[in-house]
């Protein structure tokens, strides 16, 4: 038989009864606290309990205990586990942290660019926890399409065809200064922008003396 428990147990505790490890590796930034508290104010604390030990301590949650003091809230979720020691307790709280997977910049941006038919960028960055610049170069990836990825893949197998030397992504101190010019003078306010500005430049000049 399974040895592995399911811990539904959820208990509503004082807020004010929890406190903080000292050795938490994550860190928030202003307008990701602020997405949070955002989040709880509009649709309340539905997302997961706060995990402690039998001394309250938090092994994970602890932003969210975080944004619920702000808000004064009296009580929290809270779901009671015992690691077998500190060293365990380390683990899981560095573990949970980094095991919430990462999102495909693709789909996300499918998703960015539908939601911005409704909403501003500024309205998205409070409710989805990016702020402006990172949605508008996200909004940048949904312009790069699997046929401007091809025709990219495309150029660079022919152009490896007649190049008979090993290339790789090493780039001269004069190369470099290049590359940051080009981003400088092209259009586009973020990084992601002035990218598909400069690949499509590349592809329509490659056209052209095609």
């Amino acid at each position: 038989m399974s040895k592995n428990k399911i811990y539904a147990d959820i208990q509503m505790v004082e807020t004010e009864k929890l406190r903080p490890n000292d050795y938490n590796p994550n860190i928030m930034t202003d307008e990701q606290f602020q997405s949070i508290v955002q989040d709880f104010e509009e649709n309340g604390f539905v997302g997961q309990p706060i995990i402690v030990d039998k001394n309250n301590e938090i092994i994970d949650g602890e932003h969210r205990w975080r944004v619920a003091r702000h808000l004064d809230l009296e009580k929290v979720p809270v779901i009671y586990f015992n690691p077998k020691d500190e060293d365990h307790k380390k683990m899981l709280t560095i573990g949970w942290n980094k095991k919430k997977g990462e999102m495909s910049p693709t789909k996300l941006a499918e998703i960015v660019t539908d939601l911005n038919q409704r909403y501003t960028l500024e309205e998205l960055s409070g409710k989805l926890g990016f702020n402006a610049n990172q949605l508008k170069d996200n909004l940048a990836m949904s312009q790069v399409t699997k046929e401007f990825i091809d025709k990219i893949k495309k150029d660079a197998e022919e152009q490896g065809k007649e190049i008979p030397a090993v290339l790789n992504f090493a780039v001269s101190k004069e190369q470099e200064k290049l590359i940051n010019e080009a981003l400088e003078i092209s259009e586009g306010n973020s990084k992601g922008e002035k990218l598909y500005h400069i690949c499509s430049a590349y592809i329509k000049n490659n056209l052209k003396n095609g």
